[in-house]
């Protein structure tokens, strides 16, 4: 009798134990699980603050999250988290965001980002010489990618129509400030008309130009009558305003 209710404690000795060591192995990924920061809540943390920080509202940019390791695992938060720019971070192309938690566990994690910033912007269609001057035969507005775009350049607001390349530029480049120059309307020695403006009166003239400009600029003319120097600003039709 008492070897079969000892056999008998001893089957529900091991039952238990088999319950217990099941319910112990099934619970422990779901609580590790729940202990842990999703990741997809890290990544969409930093899309929404570089969207605001940004101002993103349209089509002309778009933000592309890094994906974090696998392996990386973070305590769960019990805090909203919260995303900063770090020191030297930069707001277009390739970027860093910090992410921290604050709670009673705190950690601190930096998720790389791509910010792709599109804008329309004048380009070549055709390869074009030193010396041309574009017009709407040469160039095209088009929506590209500037986020690399670290010289100035000119958009829809500023024509390139008119200026000459100072370089030979590459089919589909985008066209750079710096690329282009205004045409010489005059060299150096060409006549120029001078009209001076003296205390309401109109003075024409005729002079020399002592070095080549271009409309608007800035330029000295000798006078063919006196033989004295002047500066004025050259208009079209090569004249130069002088105010005296």
């Amino acid at each position: 009798m008492n070897k079969q209710m000892g056999k008998q404690s001893l089957r529900h000795i091991v039952a238990l134990c088999l319950y217990i060591s099941i319910s112990v192995v099934a619970a422990g990924p779901d609580k590790q699980l729940k202990s842990v920061h999703a990741h997809s809540d890290i990544i969409s943390t930093a899309e929404q603050f570089i969207t605001s920080a940004i101002n993103s509202q349209d089509d002309s940019t778009r933000i592309e999250i890094k994906r974090l390791d696998k392996r990386l695992q973070l305590h769960k938060c019990s805090l909203p988290l919260q995303a900063f720019w770090p020191p030297g971070a930069s707001q277009a192309g390739h970027t860093t965001v910090g992410i921290r938690c604050s709670d009673h566990k705190p950690w601190k994690i930096y998720v790389g980002a791509q910010i792709k910033l599109f804008e329309e912007v004048w380009v070549t269609n055709s390869a074009i010489a030193r010396g041309t001057i574009l017009s709407n035969a040469n160039i095209v507005l088009e929506k590209r990618e500037i986020s690399f775009t670290h010289s100035e350049y000119f958009d829809k607001q500023q024509s390139p129509l008119g200026l000459k390349a100072k370089r030979p530029l590459r089919k589909g480049d985008i066209i750079q400030v710096l690329a282009l120059e205004k045409p010489m309307a005059i060299k150096r020695g060409d006549r120029v008309v001078v009209i001076a403006r003296i205390n309401g009166l109109e003075i024409r003239t005729a002079a020399t130009a002592l070095s080549s400009a271009a409309e608007g600029d800035r330029i000295r003319v000798r006078n063919l009558s006196s033989n004295k120097e002047l500066e004025g600003t050259l208009s079209k039709d090569s004249v130069v305003h002088v105010n005296i």
